[in-house]
């Protein structure tokens, strides 16, 4: 099938889409309802905004209904993911590559959007490599990552002094004081690290901003309704 024939239903969507004339994709999630517990700003006029593992785009779509220039980033390759040596993908691979970009550029393209799609790890992002931005959001994605510490120093890499990076991650709710993360990964893993509150906010410091705010916590349920993981959000400057 060509890509101009497909249709939004040939696709599997990790994200919930407006197409436009009332037409939304199926994702895996609905962020919808949730957006109000990102802190995101009403108004990015003048802002220009990356939006790191950009997945179908529906943050990135967000940021530019709300103004901003908008980058969206995301692997060059389905097996670019941290995943373990002996990792089964559930995907063919012809399906894995579709899933990773057909989704984001068919979205783009019934909406008549303007967002720029750049294939990169996000261990790879640089001031070289993307530029700087106002606005960094990287949402969901530190839990798939073996070393998320260092994927924060990237993130803090292009954030513009004076600009602002909003981080969200699956957490664990255990109450201690001192930063703890707990394990979850296998040798078939695709998600390794579940920190609570104190590790994540530690996790964050540790890539050098000067200010972190806790933002809120919120459960991320799936679009079917199936219980999703609790989430954090922190907002964090240079």
């Amino acid at each position: 099938m060509q890509k101009d024939e497909l249709k939004a239903e040939d696709l599997i969507w990790y994200h919930t889409v407006d197409l436009g004339g009332g037409v939304f994709t199926k994702g895996i999630y609905d962020h919808r309802p949730y957006l109000e517990h990102y802190g995101f700003p009403v108004d990015l006029s003048g802002q220009t905004v990356l939006d790191v593992g950009a997945a179908s785009g529906f943050f990135s779509f967000e940021f530019e209904r709300r103004g901003g220039t908008v980058t969206a980033t995301d692997l060059p390759r389905w097996m670019d993911h941290d995943f373990a040596p002996r990792y089964e993908p559930d995907l063919a691979p012809a399906a894995a590559e579709s899933y990773l970009r057909d989704p984001f550029l068919f979205a783009r393209a019934r909406r008549r959007s303007r967002v720029e799609r750049k294939e990169i790890n996000i261990y790879d992002l640089s001031p070289e490599s993307v530029g700087t931005f106002d606005l960094v959001f990287c949402g969901s994605v530190l839990l798939h990552l073996t070393d998320p510490v260092r994927a924060l120093w990237r993130l803090r890499s292009v954030t513009k002094n004076g600009g602002q990076t909003i981080l969200t991650t699956a957490i664990h709710d255990d109450p201690a004081p001192e930063p703890r993360a707990v394990f979850v990964g296998n040798e078939k893993a695709f998600t390794w690290w579940l920190p609570n509150r104190p590790c994540f906010e530690a996790m964050v410091r540790s890539a050098g901003y000067g200010a972190v705010e806790w933002v809120s916590q919120f459960r991320l349920d799936f679009a079917d309704g199936k219980p999703g993981h609790l989430h954090g959000v922190i907002r964090a400057r240079p």
